[in-house]
């Protein structure tokens, strides 16, 4: 059966707070969780969020033997860290917002290749079991495209085992012949994000973090040289504050962090399992595939043989979860015609927020943001969130550990809010994204 909520918490499809239990990520057997933080205590560096960037900057600071306490607002993996699309995506589509940094994204760049593989690399070295697989990407065009040719090109030239791919070769990995031009990037592929944050929450915990789930952060004050932050039951003593929380929506401490995102609602669907008949038909090399230019339904098979997608809901229908998989079978139909003669059913329906910093797609590079002194706000992951999230948390925690702030591969800005606050999801689920449904539907692209 498909886990479902009733009709009467349509809202909370439309703000992307339903359960965490309703994501396909989550296993069919429910994981340790956190206790509740009851108690006062002291350390070095407090961390607010378990997320993507917090479970991975707690690791990365413990391994280096800085105290820290990681607080959670409910359990690791709750917000977009355990609702995205799958994806590990080793490369960036736009480097132009870099130009105006202050070394044009240089040290940021240099550090994401160095450490693209971090997903797998996490994984190996802490034994986590994120259904993780470098299995490589593929966006795939019904024609060719210069954009397309320019990407592949500049990644190559760093280095990356990246190829343009015609007709023939797209039909052996794809299983199709509609598309006529793509990228083959062989590296990145996919990972269930909510188990590989976790694992790496486990493995901050052995190697001495202490972290506390169910303990939302109700302020934040000053106690001379260092911090308190208060929960309901208990409180954390401080010498730094790093916030990682997603979009900080709803946040009672610092709620300026609320205004410097771009929100953005977007939905994901996880298939029943598929049939061998459809796994000999649909995607045989198993690679994450796009589709350019409209990116609609990008898709990953996971190791439970699940179609893992997503897309963006139309505004005031969120909860509509038979309509977007109805979508998403007629894009899948016209790809793999053969799949008309099978029942996919659809197995799992959520939603969530991303947060941007742009209001223009890929552009929506993170922030780290000096709050307040001994104040970080690592925010605004946006649609990167599965690679980003753990190399920010690994730069930011050898910054810390060093106290070279400087070194970190993002720099620190000091939060802004931005203007029309709504303006990017209006566009993007009121415009872009039903005309890209059009353009699909009739082939154009």
């Amino acid at each position: 059966m498909m886990r479902y909520i009733p009709s009467a918490r349509h809202a909370d499809y439309e703000t992307g707070a339903i359960p965490i239990e309703h994501s396909g990520w989550r296993p069919e057997q429910r994981l340790p969780t956190h206790r509740m933080l009851v108690d006062d205590v002291d350390t070095d560096i407090v961390v607010i969020g378990a997320g993507l960037a917090g479970a991975s900057l707690s690791l990365h600071l413990a391994e280096r033997g800085v105290n820290v306490v990681t607080l959670e607002a409910r359990q690791p993996g709750n917000g977009a860290s355990g609702r995205n699309a799958g994806h590990v995506q080793t490369f960036l589509d736009n480097l132009e917002p870099l130009r105006s940094w202050g070394d044009r994204g240089e040290r940021f760049i240099t550090f994401f290749m160095e450490h693209r593989d971090i997903v797998f690399d996490l994984c190996a070295r802490h034994g986590i079991d994120g259904d993780a697989v470098k299995c490589g990407m593929v966006e795939a065009a019904y024609r060719p495209h210069a954009a397309l040719a320019r990407k592949a090109a500049l990644w190559k030239a760093h280095g990356y085992d990246v190829d343009v791919v015609m007709a023939g070769p797209l039909q052996e990995l794809l299983g199709t012949g509609k598309y006529r031009y793509g990228i083959h990037w062989r590296e990145g592929g996919r990972v269930n994000p909510y188990l590989f944050t976790n694992g790496m929450v486990s493995a901050a915990v052995r190697q001495g973090a202490r972290v506390f789930g169910d303990s939302p952060v109700i302020g934040c004050h000053r106690e001379g040289q260092r911090w308190r932050v208060r929960t309901a039951r208990g409180s954390v003593r401080a010498q730094r504050i790093v916030i990682c929380t997603n979009g900080h929506a709803g946040n009672l401490f610092f709620p300026e962090l609320a205004r410097t995102q771009y929100p953005l609602l977007a939905c994901g669907m996880a298939s029943k399992p598929l049939s061998p008949a459809l796994l000999d038909i649909i995607n045989p090399a198993r690679v994450a595939m796009t589709h350019y230019p409209t990116g609609l339904y990008p898709m990953v098979i996971d190791g439970r043989n699940r179609l893992v997608t997503a897309t963006i809901p139309h505004p005031g229908r969120a909860h509509e979860a038979r309509t977007y998989f109805a979508y998403f079978l007629r894009h899948l139909h016209r790809i793999y015609p053969r799949t008309r003669d099978f029942d996919i059913g659809l197995g799992t329906y959520w939603t969530g927020i991303t947060a941007n910093s742009s209001s223009v797609y890929h552009e929506d590079y993170p922030k780290l943001y000096q709050v307040d002194d001994g104040v970080l706000a690592l925010m605004n992951l946006g649609t990167w969130g599965n690679v980003m999230g753990p190399q920010l948390g690994l730069s930011l925690a050898q910054a810390l550990a060093s106290e070279r702030l400087d070194d970190c591969m993002l720099p620190l800005e000091h939060p802004e809010p931005v203007r029309c606050q709504r303006l990017f999801e209006y566009k993007t689920r009121h415009l872009m994204i039903p005309v890209a449904r059009v353009i699909d539907h009739l082939h154009l692209a």
